[in-house]
């Protein structure tokens, strides 16, 4: 019986920290200061990372891209979103780079991220948000 109880121990244990380190898993961004024809975002990826997750920024009416860094996964001029898309990605920060034709403000801008939660499978969709 003593065996039993301790090897339940042990098991709570394990799930406990295991389901600390998914809770922990999160992609975040956030338009650097700045604006004018040059829009950045800052990714933050944390550990554990998704296994993939996809960016969308919505492109103001108006307002044409003349240069994207790194290479979109889907762009067509005229179609009013940027799409990335990344697999595997390592923890840390990572920052995309924008050149528009006009000068945009950062309050104009909207973007998302979107990621399967690795512990739970659930679709998380979170808002880039400025500074």
């Amino acid at each position: 019986m003593k065996n039993v109880c301790r090897s339940m121990m042990q098991l709570f244990i394990v799930l406990a920290f295991a389901g600390t380190s998914w809770a922990q898993t999160d992609v975040s961004g956030r338009y650097l200061a700045g604006g004018g024809h040059d829009v950045r975002i800052q990714l933050t990826i944390q550990t554990p990372p998704p296994a993939a997750f996809i960016v969308l920024q919505h492109i103001p009416p108006g307002v044409t891209i003349v240069d994207v860094s790194p290479r979109p996964s889907g762009f067509q001029p005229g179609a009013g979103t940027v799409k990335w898309f990344f697999r595997r990605p390592a923890p840390g920060t990572m920052t995309l780079l924008l050149r528009f034709s006009h000068p945009v403000a950062l309050n104009r801008l909207a973007g998302e991220i979107s990621y399967r939660h690795p512990g739970s499978e659930a679709l998380i969709t979170r808002s880039i948000t400025a500074y």
